[in-house]
């Protein structure tokens, strides 16, 4: 699962991977093939980042990771989340699409 952005070369996004467990880092190399390497194993069914480089990943709850890897906390919501955006005006709003319901929260830093 990823979302859908525009990706130039020597960039990197995040990908996660409900069916294996675990969240990967992209990079698209110059001679515009896709390199990847494990950055948690946990995955989800949704990966977003801020522009601090933290990574928020929608598992189970929603498990919230430093740039490094290092867990920084969780966002515990009544339903299992399904899909995460930022938005707003100022990308500071977490929006979290569960089964049933919209939940949001507001976040130190902007999505990116």
């Amino acid at each position: 699962s990823s979302q859908l952005a525009a990706f130039a070369q020597g960039t990197s996004h995040f990908l996660t991977s409900e069916e294996d467990g675990r969240t990967y880092r992209v990079t698209l190399e110059a001679d515009g093939k896709l390199s990847s390497v494990v950055f948690n194993e946990r995955g989800g069914t949704s990966v977003v980042t801020d522009v601090d480089g933290n990574v928020f990943i929608a598992g189970d709850q929603v498990f919230i990771y430093d740039r490094n890897g290092k867990p920084v906390g969780v966002l515990e919501i009544p339903e299992r989340p399904g899909s995460l955006a930022f938005g707003d005006a100022d990308r500071r709003t977490l929006f979290i699409a569960a089964r049933t319901s919209l939940y949001s929260i507001r976040t130190k830093t902007a999505g990116r």
